[in-house]
């Protein structure tokens, strides 16, 4: 049960930030776990970000849910979840049995921690949400599937390269997080295809689904609010640094 409290709030507070939710899932349960996590519950906490993410929007920036009823801004969002979906169905398998901190995992938590500060600090700042072509979303589209590796962040990929192409920090943020969405409800549905329902009703995980889904829920919440707050006005230096930092402490454990 704690073990499962403490991940979720774990995955919670890094869904949404430039850093891998997946790679501290890992470290957590290489380091303080006994128990390695399933797919499914990965996946379920996810759910639990989803719903925290629809109450930021709900709550605290409802004006700006009116960029979600143009069609143009729909297109743009469908064009960059193509890519990631058509890749990550291949790539299901992979991602699937990754639970091991390698090189490969500390070279992209530094590379991509580096390019977020550096692209941030020489971002133009002069494109918003409704400014986004869809040679844009195609980029961005694209750089999401650079977060199949491990270590890079799904937010972080995308953040990074809305930032080389002159989106402001605020709609970098509002885009990265909208294009969440149906990522994290299509890695859900294909886990809930995989597993077994019959052994879930007999584990009684029904019970684990909840309180996972409640943990991830408010911390992603309380988190995305504190994220979007402090981000869209100082940037994110302090996320670059972190993953920097974390990056060299990885490489003296393995």
């Amino acid at each position: 049960m704690i073990d499962l409290f403490v991940a979720s709030i774990i995955q919670g507070i890094t869904e949404f930030i430039p850093v891998s939710s997946s790679l501290h899932l890992i470290i957590y349960s290489k380091f303080f776990s006994a128990e390695s996590l399933s797919l499914l519950m990965i996946a379920t906490m996810h759910m639990g970000s989803v719903l925290g993410l629809s109450c930021f929007f709900l709550i605290d920036t409802k004006p700006k849910l009116g960029i979600l009823k143009n069609r143009n801004f729909i297109k743009s969002i469908i064009i960059s979840t193509l890519p990631i979906f058509i890749v990550g169905i291949f790539m299901y398998d992979l991602i699937e049995n990754t639970g091991e901190i390698n090189s490969l995992m500390v070279f992209t938590t530094v590379f991509f921690g580096l390019a977020l500060f550096f692209s941030d600090s020489l971002s133009k700042s002069n494109k918003s949400l409704r400014n986004i072509s869809y040679r844009d979303s195609l980029l961005i589209g694209l750089s999401q599937c650079l977060s199949l590796i491990p270590g890079v962040s799904r937010s972080a990929s995308t953040i990074i390269l809305s930032r080389i192409l002159n989106i402001d920090r605020e709609s970098s943020i509002l885009y990265s997080v909208v294009l969440s969405v149906p990522v994290i409800i299509g890695a859900f549905s294909i886990a809930i295809l995989k597993v077994d329902i019959d052994k879930i009703i007999i584990n009684d995980i029904w019970v684990d689904i909840i309180l996972s889904l409640t943990f991830s829920f408010l911390s992603s919440y309380l988190t995305l609010r504190l994220f979007y707050e402090f981000s869209r006005v100082s940037g994110f230096a302090i996320f670059a640094i972190y993953r920097v930092l974390l990056g060299l402490i990885l490489f003296l454990q393995i």
